[in-house]
């Protein structure tokens, strides 16, 4: 009874170092150390138990990192917690299998240790994919997001994609698993060496390799950060050379956000801040997701306005609005939109959405569950079909060229690489986080753009309804944000900064998740490995 306590402590002690750097950045060293308890709370399982821990761990993490969700819909709040809490199942069996060494002779001990900590990132990173495909996929709070505080660990994502962060936490946790068992546990490896000298010299082993790993991995940071932040710097200092661009928060309620009673309300409101931008002397000006409050073709007034704006402006203005389909060539169908008006006021371009929420904005697998319409209130959209780039002046073929990520398109990393690798100079990231009133969701969902900041070596600029709107530079540091005296999430405001937009592409934008692939030939060989010693075992 007292050892099964002491898990389910080392499990919530485990669960709760692993949550708090998501939601506060300053604490993101705890990610170093969350995975310890859990490791010894599972040690030593059988596959089943590990499996019934890895559960129950799952589910605390996922209800104390996504505790908003509840704020939707407790139902689906609980549903999801469940399901992704299968993914920490998975995983702790997978751990107990592949953790410790079997070898009795101390010389092959290195090998094996590097081997189990080799297929221990390894599973970690490819559930962890696994999760981000699907039933539509939900890569949201990735273990290397845990790191968005911390820019010097997370600049090799330009090399590995974000899964390469992950890879790098989880693998200075297992040594450090290792590490501490080797010093005060019983390592029934050991037990036939030479006692005493052989553990401390396995100590000096695994303590050499978590010391070069982080080296390497820090080192890399470091030079990555020196370049990309003298790109931040150059357009501080060359105001000249710096594409000015403004993002609008109108921070309206989402209890408000549709009631037809205030709709000129909210559209002057968003008219008054794009002036309020204009006068800055701006090239672009951003409106968060669906900020335009209702569909445009159904508003065809608040739309002659819309354009008139643009040219009272003097600026190209990307709006984000429901649209509707062409009824005549593709019946009534409906779009989540992000559509840019040139300085002289003609619609220069439209992007819908390609990635949408399932059970949010669609339902999957519709014709056999359609009867969940009559329980929850789910959306009809339909999917865009074109990585649409932006440029801002057509006629140059010089001009600056973006894509647009409409609400949580921005946590899929393959979809934002391919809108770079399309010629993308920077990104623009327009959501609606209202939903979960003033909780940390809107951080958690700005550390996947910070991710693909870094990734691509691009600018991300983020325009939210209630917040978080600010510029993230290429080298993943948060620049300005849309703020009341330090207050980012539930205030009403602009920002503005100038970029300088980039056209080099990072290995990962060239050549996407190569690091998956390796950790999948890991992870196959672990098994191979594995199923050869048992098989020699039973010999």
């Amino acid at each position: 009874m007292l050892i099964r306590l002491a898990r389910a402590c080392l499990l919530l002690l485990s669960a709760a170092l692993l949550v708090l750097p998501y939601h506060f950045s300053a604490l993101w060293p705890l990610a170093y150390v969350a995975f310890v308890p859990f490791f010894f709370a599972i040690d030593r399982l059988s596959g089943s138990e590990a499996f019934r821990y890895g559960l129950a761990h799952g589910c605390v993490y996922f209800a104390a990192l996504g505790y908003w969700i509840s704020y939707v819909n407790v139902l689906g709040f609980v549903v999801l917690a469940a399901y992704l809490a299968c993914y920490h199942a998975v995983f702790a069996v997978a751990s107990v299998k592949h953790m410790n060494p079997s070898a009795a002779v101390f010389q092959v001990l290195l090998r094996r240790h590097c081997g189990s900590m080799l297929t221990v990132c390894s599973a970690w990173v490819l559930l962890e994919a696994l999760r981000g495909w699907l039933i539509g996929g939900l890569p949201w709070a990735l273990l290397g997001y845990t790191q968005w505080g911390n820019p010097v660990a997370i600049q090799i994502a330009d090399l590995t994609g974000a899964y390469g962060v992950s890879a790098y936490v989880m693998a200075v946790n297992v040594l450090l698993f290792k590490l501490l068992k080797t010093l005060v546990g019983k390592d029934r490896a050991l037990e036939s060496c030479a006692g005493a000298a052989a553990r401390w010299r396995q100590a000096l082993v695994l303590g050499a390799l978590l010391a070069a790993i982080s080296a390497a991995v820090l080192g890399y940071g470091i030079s990555r950060l020196v370049r990309y932040d003298a790109v931040a710097r150059l357009a501080e200092r060359s105001p000249e050379r710096a594409l000015r661009i403004a993002v609008l928060q109108g921070n309206i309620p989402q209890d408000q956000k549709w009631d037809a009673r205030i709709k000129s309300i909210i559209f002057e409101k968003y008219k008054r801040l794009t002036f309020m931008a204009a006068l800055e002397k701006v090239r672009l000006i951003v409106w968060p997701e669906t900020s335009f409050p209702g569909y445009l073709e159904d508003e065809p007034m608040m739309a002659v306005q819309l354009r008139s704006l643009a040219r009272h402006s003097a600026t190209s203005l990307l709006v984000g609005a429901p649209t509707l389909s062409d009824l005549e060539r593709q019946g009534l169908r409906f779009f989540n939109s992000a559509i840019l008006y040139a300085p002289d006021g003609e619609e220069q371009g439209r992007y819908s959405k390609m990635h949408l929420v399932p059970f949010g904005e669609y339902i999957p697998m519709e014709p056999a569950l359609s009867f969940l319409r009559r329980f929850f209130e789910i959306g009809q959209f339909s999917r865009g079909r074109e990585h649409k780039v932006f440029a801002l002046s057509p006629a140059d073929p010089q001009s600056a060229r973006f894509a647009v990520l409409i609400c949580y398109e921005d946590i899929f990393p393959g979809l934002v690489r391919q809108f770079v690798r399309g010629g993308a100079h920077f990104l623009v990231n327009i959501t609606n986080d209202a939903w979960f009133g003033n909780t940390t969701a809107p951080y958690q969902h700005g550390q996947a753009s910070i991710f693909r900041a870094v990734e691509n070596r691009r600018y991300v600029i983020r325009a939210a309804n209630t917040g978080w709107s600010c510029f993230i530079s290429p080298s993943g540091r948060p620049l300005a944000s849309v703020n009341d005296e330090g207050r980012e999430v539930g205030v009403t405001g602009h920002a503005v900064l100038g970029i300088v937009p980039l056209a080099d592409r990072t290995f990962y934008t060239r050549y996407g998740d190569v690091f998956l692939l390796l950790c999948g030939v890991v992870l196959v060989w672990a098994v191979r490995r594995r199923w050869v010693d048992e098989r020699y075992a039973r010999l």
